[in-house]
């Protein structure tokens, strides 16, 4: 009997030794299931976070163009503080967007850097969103939107290499990338109202301190690096012109007599040429930045649609398989939809009014059913 019993007792133990690794092994999973879906939302709205830093600029381009003033102030301001929330969420944790603490010390430190961009930016969107349009503060988004959008980036690649995730590296590629395409449905629309504010590089207006500087520094820097710009007929007609302008003001520094009276018609004299000359060299500026916001607008475009297309079909250069949920690949088929509206406005640079008024009425719904599709891989995640 006693044998019986002890047995018995031993069967027991060994079941409940049995039971107790497999709660232990459930456990284990669960956690490491927990953490694959955190990473997933990590990637996600680290991602996100580059969408707003384009989706901020538009903004500020649509109120400077006089566009919904009201609505875009409104939203302007919203996103401001969404971004300046996921930032601070994604250092430190933040439970109402389920973001988890960063521990990794690098990606620490990268965000600290994006940190500091975004508080030199945000001082630039907020004059916006409280109603200063100057051309200085837009000249300043510009400037500075890319930068931050970049540093942002480094970000979310850095999440999606951590040694330190649970989450399946294609996993992690598919929703940075899929995140993205968020990104460049805002900056086509930003780039297209960069063109329609007519807004000059910060490279020429610094250039502008005097007109022998104007002379040397733009146009060396138009002619040596844009070089298919000055393939242009109005702008080889305009260079013509400013090197005429040019030598008559030279001209007339040489020949400028030691008297007062000499010296009062000698300066009148340098400042109508000299304010021909701007007026040609504005002109040239403003035409060759205009190819440069197309060119970059149609790459962005163009970036858009390979994405898409490999999202869906996969793309070995992007190291995307092709998406095999068929309900994720219905509602990519969906933005696709919306892109092939959106797409001959962009490859044309149209900033017509009607361009314009058709771009911003696809814009908001291809980001918000594109923002549908990175949901939809981050739930996925198992």
């Amino acid at each position: 009997m006693k044998k019986v019993l002890s047995i018995v007792a031993i069967g027991f133990c060994l079941s409940m030794s049995i039971q107790a690794d497999e709660i232990k092994t459930n456990k284990s999973e669960t956690i490491k299931q927990s953490k694959k879906h955190q990473h997933g939302i990590v990637i996600n709205l680290a991602g996100k976070q580059r969408m707003l830093t384009q989706k901020m600029s538009k903004e500020a381009l649509l109120i400077a163009k006089g566009i919904n003033i009201e609505d875009n102030i409104k939203s302007l301001k919203k996103t401001i503080a969404l971004f300046d929330k996921t930032l601070i969420g994604l250092r430190n944790g933040d439970k109402s967007l389920h973001l988890p603490k960063t521990k990794n010390k690098e990606i620490i430190r990268q965000i600290d850097k994006v940190v500091s961009l975004w508080n030199s930016f945000k001082v630039h969107v907020e004059k916006v969103a409280n109603g200063n349009t100057e051309k200085a503060t837009l000249v300043a988004i510009d400037k500075e939107n890319l930068p931050l959008l970049k540093n942002m980036n480094i970000v979310v690649e850095m999440y999606e290499n951590d040694n330190d995730s649970h989450l399946d590296p294609h996993m992690a590629k598919t929703i940075n990338l899929a995140g993205r395409q968020r990104m460049l449905t805002q900056k086509m629309t930003k780039e297209l109202l960069l063109i329609a504010n007519k807004l000059k590089s910060n490279a020429n207006v610094e250039s502008l301190k005097s007109t022998g500087e104007l002379f040397k520094d733009t146009l060396t820097h138009l002619m040596t690096n844009n070089k298919k710009a000055m393939e242009d007929p109005d702008i080889a007609k305009r260079l013509i012109t400013v090197q005429s302008l040019w030598s008559n003001y030279q001209k007339v520094i040489a020949e400028t007599g030691m008297s007062k009276e000499e010296q009062r018609i000698s300066k009148e004299k340098q400042d109508k040429i000299s304010q021909k000359m701007t007026k040609e060299l504005l002109s040239i500026a403003n035409r060759v930045d205009a190819k440069e916001y197309t060119k970059n607008l149609k790459k962005t475009g163009e970036l858009f649609d390979k994405t898409l297309t490999a999202l869906i079909q996969g793309d070995k250069d992007l190291g995307l398989a092709g998406t095999k949920d068929e309900n994720i690949k219905k509602q990519l088929i969906k933005v696709q939809n919306l892109w092939s509206d959106y797409k001959d406005i962009i490859s044309n640079a149209d900033v017509s009014q009607e361009g314009l008024e058709k771009a911003i009425a696809i814009n908001i719904p291809l980001l918000k059913n594109m923002n549908k599709a990175v949901k939809m891989y981050e739930v996925s995640v198992k």
